[in-house]
């Protein structure tokens, strides 16, 4: 049920109210975001059990970095909304490609009193109307940005969460790569992790994996242990995942045992894809070298069977490996984002920045092709000619219209409305600024879709980075993807999700 408030108060309202756990109530994605307006989104709910305290509510804002809170008009209604509903407000003003942080406020029923209670993203604190919250923690507050000239408004939707990533002992994790094993069911694979109070920095790959519901984000994801240990759960802490590479060389010239002259070997995920007609998973990940203030080659690309339900690698496949080791595998080889075809062909997805390209290969879809590199083709221009798979590497060609692609993600989004292919480009380096395309097939044609923002300050050293889709929290209306936000929780950088009106 919405409300609209130029539409008056007949309509079933609500409020916030208050549990022994806190706020009860939530701020959700605003919609209809332009460059100088949005409609702002919340879930709450009234009981209606005091005439002397009626529901009220009205959504705070303000631009990020400016001291003043803006506020809707209150709109007061005392009917019991018999669970929660949808309120929302809309707001006019803003400014273009401006980050903006809001929250929904209000009073109510017997137990929130005014001046009432203010609350933003899921596991967010309630905050006091008129104030704003902690900005090191993105969670209190919604953040949204609005649009520019060529782009979209851009909305978040929080953290994906695991039941050990709590208050006390926050996880500290980037690469956020997700998909469904089931029909309720993901898998998350995220980059280098630490724990406070918890284990020490994780190189590579740690994951979790658990329920899911299309257009929020997941919180209850479980810690995965070191496979082969079984998946038990109650983790407190995230463990190791994909093997730890051996033999690496830095890039250094003579090059020196990874590990060495300040380096460390890591399995860095370059995607995940279900296995069609199985619960299994092919994960693609890249076996890196990283060398402090030196390049990060990948001296191998390998791809694992991976069995949920047991937590074990079933098999294991290095087709490309770098000769010398320390000079990196060429960047056709550098490849991710596995999309089954169904027809009959494993694709696998990369860029160049250098050359402005996206490319394609693909291999064919059973285990026992995959570690043979002469099984792999890539589609592009032998000799000039007509395009055509080939394992001619060098006359690979770009397969969409892009310009600096600073990193790619693809995955099948068949079932999420009449999408079927999708890839999120990152077009801006350190700002989170991306472009979407869509395709019916995996080597095109691709047609651009809404370019936008990630809505965030972007700080640190890389920006944001780490843009990837998620088709199994994907709707036929909004694409769901995440990047890394240096600058959450103080600094205590964390994935975050965001949508986008497709």
């Amino acid at each position: 049920m919405t409300l609209s408030p130029r539409a008056g108060v007949a309509a079933v309202l609500a409020a916030v109210t208050v549990v022994a756990a806190g706020c009860d109530g939530r701020s959700t994605a605003p919609t209809d975001i332009t460059s100088t307006g949005a409609t702002l989104h919340a879930q709450a709910r009234c009981l209606a059990e005091s005439t002397t305290n009626p529901c009220t509510f009205w959504f705070q804002y303000w631009r990020n970095g400016d001291s003043t809170v803006q506020r809707t008009d209150p709109v007061v209604a005392n009917v019991n909304t018999n669970g929660y509903v949808d309120v929302q407000q809309a707001v006019t003003g803003l400014t273009p490609d401006t980050l903006y942080h809001s929250q929904l406020c209000g009073y109510g029923d017997s137990n929130v009193a005014p001046p009432g209670v203010c609350v933003g993203l899921p596991g967010g604190a309630g905050s006091t109307p008129g104030s704003q919250p902690d900005a090191g923690d993105h969670n209190p507050p919604q953040r949204v940005r609005s649009a520019r000239p060529g782009t979209i408004g851009t909305a978040e939707l929080g953290r994906p969460l695991s039941t050990a990533d709590t208050a006390a002992n926050p996880i500290s994790r980037d690469a956020g790569l997700s998909a469904a094993y089931s029909d309720t069911r993901s898998l998350w694979l995220f980059g280098d992790t630490v724990q406070r109070n918890g284990p020490a920095f994780l190189a590579g790959t740690t994951a979790a994996a658990g329920p899911y519901t299309r257009g929020e984000p997941p919180n209850a994801l479980e810690e995965l242990p070191t496979p082969p240990a079984p998946p038990a759960p109650g983790r407190t802490s995230p463990a190791p995942f994909l093997p730890r590479p051996e033999g690496l060389l830095t890039p250094d010239n003579p090059p020196v045992e990874c590990g060495t002259n300040r380096s460390y070997p890591a399995s860095w995920p370059g995607g995940l894809a279900r296995i069609p007609g199985t619960s299994r998973m092919v994960i693609v990940y890249a076996q890196v070298c990283v060398a402090v203030d030196r390049d990060w080659p990948t001296e191998r690309l390998t791809l694992v069977e991976y069995d949920p339900a047991t937590n074990r690698f079933l098999s294991s496949a290095t087709p490309f490996v770098a000769t010398p080791l320390h000079a990196g595998v060429p960047v056709t080889q550098r490849l991710g984002s596995p999309v089954f075809g169904g027809d009959g062909f494993l694709y696998l997805f990369g860029h160049d920045t250098a050359t402005d390209r996206v490319f394609v290969a693909r291999v064919a879809a059973n285990q026992s092709a995959w570690a043979n590199p002469a099984n792999y083709r890539w589609w592009g221009r032998p000799g000039g000619g007509p395009a055509q798979w080939t394992t001619d590497q060098a006359s690979a060609i770009s397969i969409a219209p892009v310009t600096d692609p600073w990193s790619v993600h693809v995955a099948d989004y068949t079932g999420v409305g009449g999408h079927r292919l999708a890839m999120i480009v990152q077009t801006e380096y350190g700002t989170g600024g991306f472009q979407l395309f869509e395709a019916a097939a995996p080597n095109g044609a691709w047609s651009a879709g809404p370019s936008a923002r990630a809505p965030d300050t972007c700080q640190g050293t890389f920006g944001c980075y780490a843009l990837a889709g998620h088709a199994e929290l994907s709707t036929a209306e909004a694409f769901v993807y995440s990047w890394y936000s240096a600058g959450d929780r103080g600094g205590f950088g964390h994935i975050r999700l965001a949508t986008v009106p497709w």
